[in-house]
């Protein structure tokens, strides 16, 4: 983890009472966890490499946050999209005076060999931030049904509410965590953290996020987010997982060279559940993609495994299929 030389956050005037915030959610895979770039200025709150819009020095929203992280961070991205709109109020906003803000967040992709070169912030597991959305089974339960069924317990013993709406939001409680043999649908990012902060048992004060105690004594631990940014983790971790499903994005969270088990790592990473092993590598070798360089990596303990580079022509190639399939409506999910 690199060492904090100054604040993430570039605290500039607002204009009128109101605050324009260009929020960085900068992603990596590291092992088998994604990892965001947070700035944690007090131990119980984290947010992302932040800047506040000015019109008079940025041309646009884009390149205002392109030209901050390269001059605070180091990181000059290469693919950057923004992903969602939050609106926060009142005092602690973190871009100046207090004021309302509004926080719009850009996704960006960091390959693990750029992670070293960051100057500034610290990554943190994803996870640490929404441990509802763990899907590895541990202890029992996986983090998304310890959570799910917390907050069906919250709801039983709640005196606040009528019947009909009881029923109403354990429905949806139980569609959004995949519970009772209801499908999990990975992309309901946004619709799960709702659910956490208004059904949550512990909600701290106005203006941070809530944490999660798990069923029968067990904790599980999610460390603090200002709520917008938190929304905005919530959104690029939904788009990367949509993405994942039709396009293979994983080009910029693998090394440049790397195996197909490394592939199908960061891939597991951002979609959760454990993926089958052959029909993924048989998804990926027929998107033409990717291509063997001719050299071997000597495994621990194991046969060599054959290293891979992507084809960028092919990546082109695969986003125009995806395109028209897309038109047609006969796209397959991997």
């Amino acid at each position: 983890m690199s060492e904090r030389i100054a604040p993430m956050v570039d605290r500039r005037p607002s204009y009128g009472g109101f605050a324009v915030e260009l929020a960085a959610c900068l992603v990596s895979v590291e092992g088998d966890e994604p990892v965001v770039l947070v700035d944690e200025r007090s131990p119980s709150e984290a947010r992302f490499p932040s800047v506040a819009f000015d019109p008079g020095a940025h041309k646009c929203l884009d390149r205002g946050v392109r030209d901050w992280l390269l001059e605070n961070t180091g990181l000059e991205l290469g693919r950057l999209e923004q992903v969602h709109t939050a609106r926060r109020s009142g005092a602690g906003g973190g871009i100046g005076e207090p004021c309302s803000a509004l926080s719009i967040g850009f996704l960006g992709l960091v390959p693990p060999q750029q992670r070293t070169s960051v100057t500034q912030g610290t990554w943190r597991r994803c996870l640490d931030f929404m441990p509802w959305e763990d899907r590895r089974r541990r202890g029992g339960l996986t983090g998304h049904e310890r959570v799910g069924q917390l907050l069906l317990d919250r709801l039983q013993s709640s005196t606040l509410v009528g019947e009909h709406a009881l029923e109403r939001q354990s429905r949806r409680v139980r569609t959004a965590f995949g519970l009772d043999s209801t499908a999990w649908e990975e992309t309901s990012t946004l619709e799960r953290c709702d659910l956490v902060h208004k059904l949550g048992p512990h909600l701290s004060e106005p203006n941070s996020v809530a944490y999660v105690d798990g069923l029968a004594g067990e904790t599980l631990t999610s460390v603090r987010m200002v709520p917008d940014h938190l929304q905005i983790l919530a959104a690029a971790l939904g788009r990367l997982r949509a993405r994942l499903r039709v396009r293979p994005i994983a080009v910029d969270l693998v090394p440049p060279v790397f195996t197909l088990l490394d592939l199908q790592r960061s891939a597991e990473a951002i979609l959760g559940p454990s993926l089958h092993k052959q029909n993924f590598r048989r998804y990926v070798e027929g998107a033409g993609v990717i291509e063997a360089t001719g050299t071997m990596r000597q495994q621990t303990g194991g046969r060599p495994a054959q290293l891979f580079r992507f084809r960028r022509e092919g990546v082109s190639e695969r986003r125009l299929a995806v395109r028209r399939h897309a038109a047609t409506g006969t796209l397959q999910r991997a």
